[in-house]
Order: C-alpha cells, then structure tokens, then sequence
C-alpha cells in the first residue's frame, strides 16, 4: 500500500533529468522492448523539462505534437516522484479515450520500463459519481415501480447486472440505459447517506474512494479535477479528501481545452428537464397512484396540511417555466442563442417579466417545503426522506438563484446571462445560463496558486511563435508568484513527404450564394478518388446536412455514409475505424479526439476555417470586452481560438508514423485573407497543392495510387 501523509514533510528528492529520460533512450529499458528503437529526442527533452517542474515547483506549458510520445514522457517523472517523495500526482485529461488509454496502457508500459519498485504502484480511473450505480436508489426504484414497460426492463436487467458487476460503472454494462432510467438509479452527490447507507459496505463509489486513497496516481477528467478544486479553494482546504484524495501535482493533458471545461463546471443553468427531475423526486401521480418522497415526509412533519398546498406549487412552478420557455422560443427563432444584452428591449422586457413570475413561484415553493421539513420529526425518519427532502430543496434554491441573478444581472458585471435553444426527443427546449465572463482569476485562485506543480500538456497551446494566447486566457502571463517553464517540441513524424495539404483556388468563398454547391460538388469528387477513409469536418451542422445529403444521393453504394447525429459518437468512430470504405461527416466535437491511425482514416476535408459564431453569447461578450478596452476583436480573439480548432483538425490526419495522407481545406480565406498566413504557418511543412480543383484532384490520385 502507498503511503501518503498530509503532514509529509520530509525534505524533497529532487528527481534526475538525465537519468529520467535515459529510460526512453536508445539503451534503455524502453529500447529492449523493440526489435529497432529509435530515440525520440523531443520526448527526451520533454521529459527533462518535466522533471524540472517538479524539481523546481514550477509552472510547465507544453506544446508536445503528435508522436512525441508525451503520455510516457510526464507518466515517468510522475511515478518517480511520486514513488520517492510520496506524494500523489492528479493527470487531468479531455477526453475519455485518453484516460483508457492512459490506465490500460501507458501506466502499464512506465510500470515495465521503471521495473522493480513499481509493479504494486496504484493508479485509478476516477470518474464522477453520475458513471456508477447506487444500490440504494435502484432498490428505491424498483420499489416505486414507476416506469413504463421499456424502462422497467432496463431496470430488471440493471438489476440482475449489479449482482455480476465488480465496479458498478455504466460502461460496465453491456447494453446502453435510457438517460431517464440511469439518473433514477445513478449515484449522486448530495444525495448520498454515507455510512448511514444500508449498502455502504457494497457501494461502488466507495470502493472508487478507498481505492484512490490508495494510488499514486490519479487520472480524470478536467470536470471533475474542477469540482475538487472549487470546493477546496471555497473553504475546504488543500488537506484530506474532498471529491478526491489530497495532492499538490497536476499533469493537464489536452490542456488547449482546460478554459471551455471551467467554463462548463463554473457556469449555472436551469432547465425544463432539470426543474422537472426535481418536481418528479417530490411528487408523481401516475397509473393512479402516488409515488415521490413528498408523502413520506408529510407522514412525519407537523405541518402536514402543507401537503396539497405544495403539491398546487409544483404544478404551477412547472406551467410558469413552460410559459417563460415559450417565451424564450420565440425571441430565439432562428437563433441558436442569445444573452440578454442582444435582445431588444420590448424581448427583454417580455422574458424577464416571464423569469420574474417564475421566480416568484420557485421561491414559494421553496419556503413552503423547507417550512414542511423543518416541522418533520427526524426519529421517525425510516427512509431518508428528510435527508432526500433536503438535497431537492437545495438543487430548487440553486435554480432559483440563477432566475434570481437574471432579474439582478446588474449586480453581476462580469457575467453573461444567456439562454439557448436545446434538441430532446420531446422538441425544442431552453436553458437558462449564467456563466463567468473571465475564468482566469478562478484558473490562478483555483488551479495555479495553491499547486506545488502544475504541467500542462497539449499539442496545441502556441498561435505563431509563442504562448501569449493561452498564457493570456489562463492568467499567466504576467504571472511572477512562481516560475513558469515553457517549451515547444515539434512532431517527429514526417509530414513533409507524407501528408498533401490542399487548397482548391477556385472554389467560391464562403460567403458566396453558390458556396454550398460548390462544397457539395468537391466534397463528392474528393470521396470518389479516395473511396471513402474520409473524415469531413463542419462548422455547421446545417452545411453538414446539405452536403451529407447531396453525396449520398450520388457517391457508390459501396462507400459507407456515417454522419453526426444518426449514431452516438463512440458507435461512429468504431465503424469507421472498421470499415476502410467509410467517411464520417462531422462537426465541431470532431475537430479533436479523433484517434484513427491507418488507412481508415486517410483524408481529412475541413470545409470552413473554424470561426467561433460572432453571435454566440460568450464568444460576443468577450470580444466586446476587447473591443471597450481598445483592441482588435478578430485578431486577438476570432483568430487565435480558428487556429486552435484548425490545428486540432488537421492533426486528425498523422497518428502514427507510417500514416500517409491528405488534408483538403474548401474556404479559400485561407489563402486569400491577410490573417490566413497565420494558419497555413501553425501546421508542419507539407506537400502542398494550392491550385484549381481539377488539379487538386489528379494530386490527390496521383499521391495515393501512383
């Protein structure tokens, strides 16, 4: 067992940068496992740059490309220190495949590679709590009965699984619940007993603790490294366990990302689905009978004659807020969203007159229960319901208060109180949102200050020749408190004989009436040279739709058409990985954790240049920040955030060595425009073809088949 000591003050044992990275050299251990090793230098350098991290208690921003082989390059420097100074270290990632990978592969290789010493190191997976089923509250629904006939089978089946299952984890399972019966069963934050549970000694996230407790390492994702980091900075301080166990090293992986997950955790929402979830906890009345906690704790408070008047508000607090959506409908039309700085006063008007009736009504809602729960004898409180009661009444004031803060947004000048537009199986939907309009303050409070060591790693931190932009969003670049170290370390792979970039030149711009058509047309002739092995990446699902539609009503029956949408994400990119006649058609969320070496994935189409939408509420709120204080909106901020995504796209392409293929770029701005220097030089040297479509295309089958 590890041993970790929140009072560990021994002193520190510097690790050895050059003995470190002789474990990846030609003649080390690495190099035993491979018939011919070749060294790969940017992997040596950046192992040492991250060994003087966390010899130095510094700051690490790393620009690692693809191939450089990054994950072993901070895993060994991590499991040293953490071996020989005891002290864990958190790895943070984007995506879910990295995590996989990094617990069901990397760790096991950096276990080989250290050799003796390590084989009994812990590292654990830890996901939130929302992954993994709760004894209790299945046992509280199989009870209830309450579901229809094809939830009721999922909850049989779920049941019998839990018998069978050794983590609890939905990925466990081996068919996909319904999102409406997992949430009935999953566990869940502030609804938990604790050791007053009668299946503590089974629970799942509880063996997930005990075992984290135990592990040197500790890999998740950036949500959940925010929500222990926010309760921490809140009050709870750096020692002992809060969502995870105690640490003061940081490894952020896919670290491009980090803002837009903050963003994500520190904003509030409110919507029909989630008021619902909580009214449905309270209360339900189907197939004639009663179910909801509602009941039990009227059968123990002394103000049981609130009963009916709480059940009144719950029908009116849910009829209000579908009023205020309809609302919110209409003044969105063919937006996807807006903030209340980009309605006209009259719509303003008429939505903050709809949030102000709703408010009211939550608001009663919650004084009438509290009052009710307050009045409840705790003795006779058999089933949790007081308990149960008090986490309802505490997500509805949540709600409240962000109905609240819209009526007062005055009072919050930095920010953005917005509302968009949401697809669900029963039509159009809204959410409500307040979200920060500066993270940086909360990154360097949260994150950076109270770290010894924090590493963040990505293959797209630089815009040009520096970090200036990603330092600037982060609140590190006049950060002086401690040392920052940063370095870039170029791919190894050999994109200047194995990649094409093409630029068809007399293709319309992108603002151009016959634009659509033309992608349509190139997109068609590009497929039917390649035969599939395409990935075509969009910027709106719309331009996706059309094209999509376009190909498959003329492309070969035998290249397979997978589009966004029709599959879920993981279904998608394993049959495109499967089937080399395949192309998928994409948006923005496969601009990046795309992973398909091999001839599957050969071609990447990126119609657009990737443009955030100037009317998207945060996006417009910052410009406007920028714009106030004297500065260029599209340079410092349209450009910048293009170039990430476009770099991120185009590196779907190159994911092994041997990987050859063709990056085809449809919107000419990029060659045309003053700013489009700044993308074409953000990318390796390549076999370029800027040039008409006809000769674009006979380059492409030229490369592949001759």
């Amino acid at each position: 067992m590890e041993y970790f000591d929140d009072d560990y003050f021994d002193e520190i044992k510097p690790l050895d940068p050059k003995k470190v990275s002789s474990l990846l050299d030609e003649g080390g251990p690495l190099a035993s496992f491979f018939e011919k090793y070749e060294a790969r230098q940017p992997q040596l350098a950046l192992t040492k740059s991250i060994c003087r991290c966390f010899n130095e208690e510094a700051i690490g921003v790393f620009e690692a490309g693809t191939g450089v082989g990054k994950s072993l390059a901070y895993l060994l420097p991590a499991m040293m220190w953490a071996k020989q100074n005891k002290k864990r270290v958190v790895i943070s990632t984007g995506t879910i495949n990295l995590q996989q990978q990094l617990i069901e592969k990397d760790v096991l290789t950096a276990k080989k590679i250290l050799g003796k010493g390590f084989q009994d190191m812990k590292a654990t997976l830890v996901k939130g709590r929302h992954n993994f089923l709760c004894l209790r509250r299945m046992s509280q629904a199989l009870r209830e009965n309450d579901f229809f006939t094809e939830g009721q089978e999922e909850l049989e089946k779920i049941k019998e699984w839990a018998t069978e299952t050794k983590d609890g984890s939905r990925s466990d399972l081996d068919f996909m619940p319904s999102e409406k019966v997992w949430s009935t069963v999953c566990s869940e934050p502030d609804n938990c007993p604790m050791n007053k549970c009668p299946y503590f000694s089974g629970c799942f996230v509880m063996k997930l603790k005990r075992e984290a407790e135990n592990s040197s390492i500790l890999v998740a994702n950036h949500h959940i490294l925010f929500a222990d980091l926010s309760v921490r900075a809140e009050g709870f301080g750096y020692q002992g366990t809060a969502v995870l166990p105690s640490y003061d090293n940081i490894i952020i992986d896919e670290a491009h990302g980090i803002e837009d997950a903050a963003q994500s955790f520190f904003s509030s929402e409110i919507s029909r689905f989630a008021l619902h979830k909580q009214i449905n906890l309270l209360y339900r009345f189907r197939r004639g009978k009663q179910s909801g906690i509602l009941s039990g704790i009227v059968s123990i408070s002394k103000k049981a004659e609130l009963f009916t008047e709480i059940i009144n508000l719950l029908e009116v607090c849910s009829a209000s807020f579908n009023v205020l959506e309809e609302q919110a409908l209409q003044i969105l039309q063919s937006y996807q969203s807006k903030s209340l700085t980009q309605t006209s006063s009259d719509e303003t008007e008429r939505l903050l007159s709809c949030v102000d009736n709703f408010f009211k009504n939550i608001n009663n809602l919650n004084i009438k229960l509290e009052n009710l729960i307050n009045a409840a004898d705790g003795e006779e409180d058999e089933e949790g319901c007081i308990r149960d009661g008090l986490v309802i009444l505490r997500r509805l004031k949540k709600m409240a208060s962000v109905m609240e803060n819209f009526l007062a947004r005055s009072e919050f000048p930095n920010d953005v109180f917005w509302f968009e537009k949401i697809k669900t199986s029963q039509g159009e939907a809204v959410r409500f949102i307040q979200t920060p309009l500066n993270l940086a303050p909360i990154m360097r409070r949260s994150v950076f200050m109270p770290m010894a060591t924090v590493i963040c790693v990505s293959a797209t931190l630089k815009i040009g020749e520096d970090f200036n932009f990603w330092l600037n969003r982060n609140d590190l670049y006049n950060f002086t408190e401690k040392k920052i170290i940063k370095d870039f370390f170029p791919s190894p792979f050999p994109y200047e004989k194995n990649v094409v970039f093409n630029i068809p030149t007399d293709i319309p711009m992108p603002d151009e009436n016959n634009f659509q058509d033309a992608v349509n047309e190139t997109v068609l002739a590009l497929l039917e040279i390649t035969q599939g092995k395409t990935l075509i990446l969009f910027t709106s699902y719309d331009s996706l739709q059309k094209t999509c539609e376009y190909v498959r009503e003329h492309i070969a029956e035998e290249i397979k058409i997978l589009k966004q949408g029709e599959a879920d994400r993981m279904q998608l990119l394993y049959e495109f990985k499967d089937d080399v006649t395949s192309c998928l058609f994409a948006t923005s969320s496969f601009w990046a954790g795309v992973d398909v070496p091999g001839e599957s994935l050969s071609h990447v189409i990126l119609v657009k240049l990737p443009f955030a939408v100037p009317t998207e509420p945060i996006f417009k709120a910052r410009a406007d920040l920028i714009e106030k204080s004297g500065g260029n909106s599209f340079m410092q901020l349209s450009v910048p955030e293009a170039v990430v995504q476009f770099r991120q796209g185009f590196g779907r392409l190159m994911r092994s060595n041997t990987d050859r293929g063709i990056v085809t770029v449809l919107d000419k701005r990029i060659l045309v425009k003053r700013y489009g220097s700044i993308f074409i030089q953000s990318i390796p040297p390549t076999i370029q073809c800027f040039s008409e479509t006809r000769a674009v295309l006979n380059k492409i089958e030229d490369f592949l088949y001759n």
